[in-house]
């Protein structure tokens, strides 16, 4: 079951979920990357796991070999500050790979593989087919011994954008977001736009078998993910503690009302459990 008015951040979790595999993956990263990659054994995703709310860690990140660490994030807006983040991720990702601390203070060299920060775009403002971001930006003096670069790409369905051509998965990632907005600018529901988009999918054979073996979760994901701009909306409206609070429970009503067990709830909001079960009544009532 789907809550009442789907979820506008369905983009995001989808996105994560279904490059979240190493074919797909591989192929993306060939696609930016202009290579030709085969041995997905060579491939090792390393997203830096965070907590249910936290925004501050990425969408996707993977090495290839000894050769490239690529960060992939998924935007649904305009995000000038996505240099600085990257900044912050790839820190933590590189200190990751270096298992032996010690050797931060030895006299050799230690290699990494060579980074690449990439932002796939599909929000609704007119954004360039691709565009760089740079770190530099933020600097209001000479910035010459810290520099770090973003591209940006515009995967919007209907596009003429070559990275769509070279990865067949994200195309039809994109066909999918495609057809969740014409649905929208029909005059469906969210909610009913969303299973529109989903089924003209499956009919066209669209995200190969993902959508026909993870259908369930695929629907789970799009009526769950907590919508921050509702709730900073809410902020306003009714102060940042009452708004923060109702965009919550909303997350809590919306996993209640599909059966979810009350400890899982309480890992995802943060939520007592007397809380939750305070809510659940009024959602039985």
């Amino acid at each position: 079951m789907l809550s009442k008015d789907g979820n506008k951040k369905y983009r995001d979790s989808v996105f994560r979920d279904y490059f979240n595999e190493p074919i797909r993956l591989l192929s993306l990263c060939n696609a930016i990357l202009d290579t030709q990659y085969s041995d997905v054994g060579g491939l090792s995703i390393n997203t830096l796991e965070g907590v249910f709310f936290d925004k501050q860690k990425n969408d996707i990140s993977c090495t290839i070999g000894d050769n490239f660490l690529v960060l992939v994030e998924h935007q649904t807006s305009v995000n000038d500050n996505m240099p600085f983040r990257c900044l912050s991720y790839v820190a933590e990702l590189l200190n990751n790979l270096v298992k032996n601390k010690r050797k931060l203070y030895n006299k050799l060299l230690i290699k990494f593989p060579a980074p690449r920060f990439i932002v796939l775009y599909d929000g609704d403002a007119k954004e360039p087919l691709q565009k760089t971001m740079r770190l530099s930006d933020a600097f209001g003096g000479d910035s010459s011994s810290l520099e770090l670069v973003v591209t940006v790409y515009n995967i919007n369905h209907g596009l003429r954008q070559p990275l769509l051509k070279k990865c067949s998965y994200l195309n039809d990632y994109s066909v999918l977001v495609g057809k969740v907005k014409e649905g929208i600018r029909l005059g469906f529901s969210r909610q009913d736009a969303i299973i529109r988009a989903v089924k003209f999918c499956l009919e066209n054979g669209i995200m190969g078998n993902y959508l026909v073996e993870h259908s369930e979760e695929v629907f789970n994901m799009l009526a769950l993910e907590w919508n921050m701009d509702d709730a900073l909306q809410a902020r306003f409206e009714d102060g940042i503690e009452d708004g923060i609070s109702r965009g919550i429970e909303s997350v809590a009503l919306n996993m209640i009302s599909m059966g979810m067990p009350f400890d899982k709830i309480q890992e995802a909001t943060k939520l007592s459990i007397e809380r939750i079960k305070e809510l659940a009544n009024k959602f039985i009532d």
